[in-house]
């Protein structure tokens, strides 16, 4: 049975999903029915073992999906934002049980760009990790991988490809009806972004908000410079985290646009709950008919 693994990095991205995953109103026609839930064994710093349960299941008969919220993986005493903390659980999710045959990571993200994408959706199958922290480590995290400041791409994209294709072209009119407007400097109407040429950019290792002002900018330059045929979909902390640290042969990312890069204390601080809620919700329908596609 092929398995599909889903993350979504944080509590409040991942229950506006599970809202959308299971409300007949808000999935397609014939969404797989939910199974029990599995769980994995995470060591915490402390030396216990927690079993931490997915937040829901699906099946048919020939694909499994499993939703799981990073943060519920992640030691509480560690900072929520610690690339290495992700790096360090990631891991359990692809020793249990088979090996993965598709990954998608979801959460919300801005996109550096003068116009306003806010309740947008980019999705996408390529990423490109930056850590600005390469020269001086940043002691609350530092994640290192061999793949940082390169395009990861698969080997073979032409079953993600297919996929992107088909939601850019068949899915769109069903997925963009259900789509709900930001509260703050919504794109009217939000859109849903497939592309085959778009990349998730990874901001890693920063701990502390402030230090986005100069990371993200230093994170666009560096992508810029290495695959400059290439656009940004999104950029966030923690898709190419999962990309890295939960192998397999194929990768898709879903990103529910919230800021333009830049703007977060005005496009989201003022109404974070609605803001994140509304890319949430609108990244949870694209998912789900993303899901009822690869569940075949």
């Amino acid at each position: 049975m092929a398995r599909v693994v889903v993350v979504v990095n944080k509590s409040w991205e991942a229950e506006p999903l599970l809202g959308v995953l299971r409300s007949t109103n808000g999935r397609p026609a014939g969404f797989p029915e939910e199974v029990a839930a599995p769980s994995v064994s995470v060591a915490w710093s402390d030396g216990t073992n927690h079993q931490i349960p997915a937040r829901a299941a699906f099946r048919t008969k020939t694909t499994s999906t499993e939703l799981w919220c990073l943060k519920d993986l992640m030691d509480p005493t560690k900072s929520s934002s610690s690339s290495e903390e992700k790096a360090r659980v990631l891991p359990s999710l692809a020793a249990t049980g088979e090996a993965p045959s598709l990954v998608i990571a979801v959460g919300t993200a801005s996109l550096p760009d003068l116009r306003s994408f806010n309740g947008c959706v980019a999705v996408g199958s390529s990423c490109f990790t930056f850590n600005p922290y390469s020269q001086s480590p940043n002691p609350d995290s530092n994640w290192m991988d061999a793949q940082f400041g390169k395009l990861i791409d698969e080997e073979d994209r032409t079953s993600t490809n297919s996929i992107l294709t088909w939601l850019d072209r068949e899915a769109r009119p069903s997925i963009e009806t259900k789509f709900v407007q930001t509260p703050l400097e919504p794109a009217t109407p939000p859109l849903l972004i497939a592309s085959t040429t778009a990349v998730a950019l990874s901001d890693v290792n920063v701990t502390n908000p402030d230090n986005y002002v100069w990371a993200d900018a230093k994170a666009v330059l560096a992508f810029r410079e290495a695959a400059p045929d290439r656009t940004v979909g999104s950029m966030e902390t923690t898709h190419s985290v999962i990309r890295l640290c939960v192998p397999s042969p194929r990768f898709l990312f879903v990103s529910g646009i919230t800021n333009r890069l830049g703007y977060f204390n005005v496009e989201v601080s003022p109404r974070p709950y609605a803001q994140n809620f509304a890319a949430s919700h609108n990244a949870g329908i694209t998912l789900a008919w993303l899901l009822s596609k690869t569940m075949v």
